[in-house]
């Protein structure tokens, strides 16, 4: 009785300190003796761990248990390409080499397709050729007579052959003002031209060329639809062409002044541009499709550059320079 009394009389928490916090026995009726053997890795009690103490090893690779792990802790290699284990890999984690960009196909193609857009259509026609009355007082005697010439049709690239045109061409860059690949190439021959011209061709299956002084003049003029301007882009020299007034000493990207009637750009100023033909004086005959003397021993450029004042940079005004000379000056257009 007197052990009746003292259980009935013992708290809540004495009561249950004397079962097994595993099993709920009373601990002298817990065959552990109320201390259940422990799992180390999941702290359970050995019999209510689903491994009995006995945990598979963690796969290294993705963290599960072995038995878990879909691959039982032997994940195959990584395929170092896509980042998928070789056996999702379409590949098996050997993906054929990519093929590299040949400049013919990428980069060069992407160049020449900008430059096949970017040939204009020049309606032949007859215009006069020379100092006429808008040049004034301005024009030198070489551009004398006046004289009639009749074209036929042609095309002539609206910008100037820029840098990133020649590099794709020749692998290489000879001008002196680098820094943006938009500016025109300067520092090339006529024979320079030549070579870039021929592999240009080869390259493309096209047909480009120089132009002739004729087809240069006219095109500057702005051929069918001129308005008589002195420059080629307007009257007014900073908004129509880079010369000595407004270059800072140097080149500039092309297609940034005004363009003229055939939406061509920097037909004066900038750089000078070659020319097919040979120098030699104006006759005052009608001529059709000229090309030029047949014996001389310079080219004609034309345009004016980024060093000279308004004078040279009319769209009469004429120059020529040996076909070997290169130097910042010179550039070139395209013609077909």
């Amino acid at each position: 009785m007197l052990l009746v009394f003292i259980a009935s009389a013992m708290p809540a928490y004495a009561q249950e300190s004397l079962n097994c916090r595993d099993c709920g026995k009373y601990v002298d009726d817990c065959p552990y003796g109320g201390r259940h053997p422990r799992c180390q890795t999941c702290g359970k009690a050995i019999d209510k761990c689903q491994y009995n103490g006995k945990h598979p090893a963690k796969c290294k690779t993705c963290g599960k248990t072995i038995d878990k792990c879909q691959y039982k802790g032997k994940h195959p290699a990584k395929c170092p390409t896509c980042g998928k284990t070789v056996d999702k890999c379409a590949y098996k984690g050997k993906h054929p080499a990519d093929k590299p960009k040949t400049e013919t196909t990428e980069s060069m193609g992407d160049v020449f397709s900008q430059l096949q857009a970017s040939m204009v259509r020049v309606e032949g026609g007859t215009f006069k050729m020379g100092a006429t009355a808008e040049q004034g007082r301005s024009a030198d005697n070489n551009e004398r007579p006046v004289h009639s010439v009749t074209l036929k049709e042609y095309y002539i690239c609206k910008y100037e052959v820029t840098q990133e045109l020649w590099q794709a061409v020749m692998g290489n860059n000879p001008s002196r003002f680098k820094g943006d690949s938009k500016r025109p190439v300067e520092n090339v021959s006529w024979q320079d031209c030549m070579t870039f011209i021929d592999k240009l061709n080869k390259m493309t299956g096209k047909k480009y060329r120089l132009p002739t002084e004729a087809e240069w003049e006219y095109a500057a003029r702005g051929g069918h639809s001129s308005k008589s301007n002195k420059y080629s882009g307007g009257n007014a020299a900073d908004g129509a062409m880079w010369y000595e007034g407004n270059a800072a000493g140097s080149t500039h990207p092309v297609g940034a002044k005004m363009p003229n009637e055939l939406g061509l750009y920097d037909m004066n100023g900038n750089v000078w541009e070659w020319c097919q033909d040979r120098s030699g004086c104006y006759t005052s005959g009608s001529q059709n499709n000229p090309t030029g003397p047949s014996w001389g021993n310079c080219r004609i450029i034309r345009g004016g550059c980024w060093t000279n004042g308004v004078l040279n940079c009319r769209t009469t005004n004429r120059n020529a320079a040996k076909p070997s000379v290169a130097n910042a000056y010179i550039g070139l257009r395209l013609a077909m």
